[in-house]
């Protein structure tokens, strides 16, 4: 990304047209201002992660030689990948959007929040959420230490607005129990993102997280979920499981029905259980069969919505 055409999205922040132009471009070096001390190093960005990968994916420079590997493995089985990733960081914005406007939500917990695509803070979570929601507060959570580091830094200016939390979401007491979470306001709603990220967990993980956070979530909260599934293509997604399984990175695509029953027992809001790229009105990739999304999309209500 060029100087100017950041400082044309800082001025007039636009996710979409953004991240449409930063897919594919993919640096070839890691980033070095993330390196302290060679052998420290070495011991975290051998090893691939699923955050750095979906960075490498958006043509983002925060990633190393091995989420580059498998990245190319999988994209060569399920070629949908690298869109389903950037339709799944459009979806993200477009649904900070909606629950704010539609349900007066200005408190996020982003769960798994990953990487930034291009070294900028333009395309990340906390701009569109703060251009479009005035006062918002964005709590981001990964185990990434990449992220860790490299998000620190370019939250500085808003700490008290875009906290991080450094801790691996399946640990969610830890999450929940955590300062940041803690400095929410119990008394509004949260919009809960859990958008790629429970597909790295087991069904018992996933079920145990979000029946933890139903129980957390103050009135008028919202769950909203993408989850990568083998319902459009059975065969690659099983391939893509595969090349993660042989990289130590759980993936479990899971059918819509499973993934529906996660959800439960709060209602969703229309238009329901869909794929990625159709639940939005205005989302760009709304064009796209099924099966180039390779994902479900959906949010949960806190049953005081249900009239929604």
């Amino acid at each position: 990304m060029t100087t100017t055409r950041h400082a044309q999205a800082t001025r007039t922040p636009d996710p979409v047209r953004q991240l449409a132009g930063t897919a594919g471009q993919r640096a070839s070096t890691g980033p070095a201002a993330l390196h302290h001390g060679p052998d420290r190093t070495r011991s975290w960005a051998g090893r691939p992660s699923s955050a750095r990968i979906a960075n490498y994916l958006l043509g983002g420079r925060h990633n190393y030689p091995a989420d580059r590997q498998v990245a190319n493995r999988v994209r060569a089985v399920a070629p949908w990948l690298e869109t389903a990733v950037l339709i799944n960081r459009v979806h993200g914005h477009l649904t900070v959007a909606v629950l704010a406007s539609e349900y007066g939500i200005t408190q996020f917990l982003d769960l798994g929040s990953g990487l930034l695509p291009t070294g900028t803070t333009s395309d990340e979570l906390h701009e569109p959420v703060c251009a479009s929601v005035p006062g918002a507060r964005v709590v981001h959570v990964d185990s990434d230490m990449a992220m860790a580091r490299y998000t620190r830094t370019c939250l500085a200016a808003v700490p008290r607005s875009h906290p991080f939390v450094h801790a691996d979401f399946r640990n969610i007491f830890s999450v929940l129990r955590s300062p940041p979470v803690q400095s929410l306001d119990p008394g509004k709603p949260v919009g809960i993102l859990a958008h790629g990220d429970l597909a790295a967990t087991s069904a018992a993980e996933a079920g145990f997280v979000l029946n933890q956070v139903r129980a957390w979530a103050p009135p008028g909260s919202a769950i909203s979920m993408t989850h990568v599934t083998a319902d459009f293509s059975e065969d690659e997604a099983a391939a893509a499981a595969l090349h993660f399984a042989k990289a130590g990175l759980p993936f479990h695509p899971r059918s819509g029905t499973e993934i529906a029953q996660l959800l439960a027992p709060w209602p969703l809001r229309r238009p329901g259980l869909v794929a990625l790229s159709h639940y939005h009105q205005g989302n760009p990739h709304a064009h796209l069969p099924d099966h180039a999304t390779g994902a479900y999309a959906a949010i949960a209500l806190h049953p005081d919505h249900a009239h929604h």
